[in-house]
């Protein structure tokens, strides 16, 4: 919506003011008339030409858009021409205006300094500040029950935040409807109730998924069967740690076995050492036997006897054997048994060789046969107990590095716990970081994007790189706009000669803020040529070959420390007030001022009987009109328009008075005889008006006018009679 004009006035070519003159508004570069309006909000229509007053002051003129104005004298000659004229640039962002009328989505800057956007039609006379339910903050996702939610939508609701968990989710509330909406608060709260699989992060940095509903108070860090820890990665480390604990405990079970394995080889081999010994003991006692056959008796003895002291011999080297494999006791039973036998049997050979000397000569070969088998016997026993020995010591040593392992294995099972914790703490925090930065800003992108990285609907505040304009856009909540200007400077001007049918052509530019002109005449945004993506403007109709195609960008600025109205008013007030605490005789004096000289005024503080022409420059009041009657001669008698804001009928308020009603009123007479008004009055077909008592002069006799839109009516007084006359519709 634009104004035109202020406070203009108009003048004729020989500058006095243009009286009556007129002001045409056609559509820009037409003959089509154009509608303007009294209003701001376009619902008093203006007549066209817009009559100037007396004075050659232009009353309100409002329009969309812009246009063609034709300035004329009250005779239809033409004076000047302006085109375009008006609203050349956005409102987006402007002050608002407390009787302006705004639509759903437009954004206005309030007295707070935040942008604020719509979220009604016809949302007038509602301060942004502060009302609620017809203003949000332009960056806010709040939720409204007039928006169809998809699954994953997220939105606030009394500053908590929640995600849509259905489609077509439409005035369902977010606290109370749990089936349509989930809370997002990650961190645990020991006063807020958690439903069935809802998330928080517990004390411990952990996140947790709730396992109950109406849980309340329960710490997710310390409360196993209200909630459970949903990292995956902290899981797996710990299997992976009991794992390596288990299989360090297996490993400390086989060494310890073969431990044990590698003793009883040891024990065996110096069983078998001993065995070894005894036997060849008993062969070189019956060899001796064999010997002597002769004496078959004092062999026998001898060999029994010789047969004892091997014996106690082999159970002395037995019993040393055992002690150095733990073993000893075993081993020396073997022994004792072995040598026993052997005494026996070399009894029993020396028996047999006093009974024949042959026997005795077979017995002692097979003796020296066993003596040489009991040899190699020994040596076998010798090297098995050697190796056993080396065995058992490897084993011990593997023993004690298996028992170093699996300490060390639970030290890392503990710090791989602690490790996992620490992970998974840093993984929420990370993953709740990087999907809250690419919610916000998506990347750079050819064309703009409809939906965010997720696939989520866009929220108010996204950002974008275009790689085609190379300018930064952020999302407004229903559409997007260049986040600052691709012009440098404050305007670029491109100029080409079009081909025929030639309908694109590529320009940098900030969107909204673009004028392109075909043959010096300035085409209409949309209607005329699309511009919406800062590089390519395409005509709506292809160009004629040799066309001239103007296209110019203006850059996008904001002004700074600049004075709000409020400030300036206070400032003026202050300047054009600085004499009002003094009195008119000191205000002359600082002045240097003196009445007579330098003004022509009077002093009131001479007595009202002074001479005139003596003591003062002036009239006698009471001399009588007969004697000081002038006749005025090319002279203009010119009274100030009245605004009239009451309800009165006064001639000390002007002879010419306006009125726009806003609700049913009353008139009162506060006339003199002699007095008369003209009353512009407006809207008066919309509300009851009630006349003071009065006789109205019409061609039907005393009755009262039915009134339109816009009336003229004169009101004057005779003695006490009050008269009226309707002079017609101005509409």
């Amino acid at each position: 919506m634009a104004r035109f004009g202020d406070f203009d006035q108009y003048l004729d070519n020989a500058g006095e003011p243009l009286v009556e003159g007129k002001l045409y508004f056609y559509e820009s570069g037409t003959t089509t008339p154009k509608t303007t309006f009294a209003d701001i909000n376009n619902s008093i229509p203006n007549t066209n030409p817009v009559l100037l007053s007396a004075a050659g002051r232009q009353p309100n003129i409002f329009f969309d858009g812009v246009a063609k104005c034709i300035l004329a004298d009250n005779a239809d000659v033409q004076i000047a021409v302006r085109d375009p004229v008006g609203e050349t640039a956005t409102d987006f962002g402007d002050q608002w205006v407390a009787t302006k009328i705004y639509s759903a989505t437009d954004v206005v800057l309030g007295s707070d300094g935040t942008f604020y956007r719509s979220l009604i039609n016809g949302n007038q006379n509602n301060n942004p500040v502060t009302t609620t339910g017809s203003w949000t903050l332009l960056y806010s996702v709040e939720w409204n029950q007039g928006i169809t939610y998809q699954v994953g939508a997220m939105v606030t609701y009394n500053g908590e935040q929640y995600q849509s968990l259905q489609g077509t989710n439409l005035n369902q509330n977010p606290s109370t409807q749990t089936a349509y909406w989930v809370l997002l608060s990650f961190a645990w709260l020991a006063t807020a109730t958690y439903a069935e699989d809802q998330n928080a992060v517990g004390t411990d940095g952990v996140l947790y998924t709730s396992l109950q509903n109406s849980n309340t108070g329960n710490d997710p860090a310390t409360s196993p069967a209200y909630w459970v820890g949903t990292s995956a990665a902290a899981a797996a480390s710990a299997t992976a740690a009991a794992s390596s604990a288990t299989a360090a405990a297996s490993s400390a079970t086989a060494a310890a076995t073969s431990a044990t394995a590698s003793a009883t080889s040891a024990t065996a081999s110096a069983t078998s050492a001993t065995a070894s010994d005894t036997a060849r003991a008993a062969s070189v006692v019956a060899k001796d036997a064999a010997v002597v056959a002769k004496d078959a008796a004092v062999v026998a003895k001898t060999a029994a006897e010789t047969a004892e002291t091997n014996a106690e011999t082999a159970e002395t080297n037995s019993a040393n054997s055992a002690a150095a494999s733990a073993t000893s006791a075993a081993a020396s039973l073997v022994s004792q048994n072995a040598s026993a036998a052997s005494a026996t049997a070399a009894a029993s050979s020396a028996s047999s060789a006093s009974t024949s000397s042959s026997t005795a000569t077979t017995k002692a070969a097979e003796s020296a046969t066993s003596a040489a088998a009991a040899l190699v016997s020994q040596n076998s026993a010798s090297t098995s107990a050697s190796t056993a020995t080396t065995q058992a010591g490897i084993a011990t040593t593997k023993a004690s590095e298996s028992a170093t392992s699996a300490t060390a294995s639970a030290s890392s099972a503990t710090a791989a716990a602690g490790s996992a914790t620490s992970a998974a703490t840093s993984a929420t925090d990370a993953a709740a970081s990087l999907d809250e930065f690419t919610d916000i800003y998506l990347g750079a992108k050819s064309t703009a994007p409809t939906v965010d990285n997720d696939g989520n609907p866009l929220q108010a505040g996204a950002l974008y790189f275009n790689t085609v304009s190379n300018t930064m856009f952020v999302y407004s909540g229903s559409s997007w706009a260049a986040a600052g200007s691709a012009v440098n400077g404050t305007a670029e001007r491109q100029e080409y000669v079009a081909t025929s049918g030639q309908t694109n052509f590529a320009a940098t530019y900030d969107v909204g803020f673009v004028d392109v002109y075909l043959n010096g005449s300035k085409l209409i945004p949309t209607t005329d040529f699309t511009a919406t993506n800062g590089a390519t403007v395409i005509l709506t109709t292809g160009a004629v070959t040799g066309d001239n195609v103007s296209i110019i960008a203006y850059g996008a600025f904001n002004v700074a420390d600049v004075y709000t109205q409020a400030q300036s008013n206070a400032r003026y007030t202050q300047i054009a007030n600085n004499l009002s605490d003094v009195t008119a005789v000191t205000a002359r004096t600082n002045l240097g001022l003196v009445i007579g000289t330098d003004v022509e005024a009077y002093d009131a503080t001479i007595l009202k009987s002074a001479a005139i022409g003596v003591t003062v420059q002036g009239y006698d009041a009471n001399t009588t009109t007969s004697t000081n009657t002038q006749t005025l001669t090319n002279k203009t008698v010119r009274d100030t328009v009245y605004a009239l804001s009451g309800v009165a009928f006064d001639a000390t308020n002007g002879a010419v008075q306006t009125k726009t009603l806003a609700a049913n009123t009353t008139f009162t007479d506060s006339l003199s005889s002699g007095d008369a008004i003209v009353l512009q009055l407006e809207a008066g077909a919309s509300y009851t008006v009630t006349w003071p008592t009065m006789t109205w002069v019409t061609s039907g006799g005393n009755v009262a006018p039915t009134l339109t839109a816009k009336d003229t009516l004169v009101f004057w007084k005779v003695s006490s009679v009050l008269y009226g006359a309707y002079t017609g519709s101005y509409v």
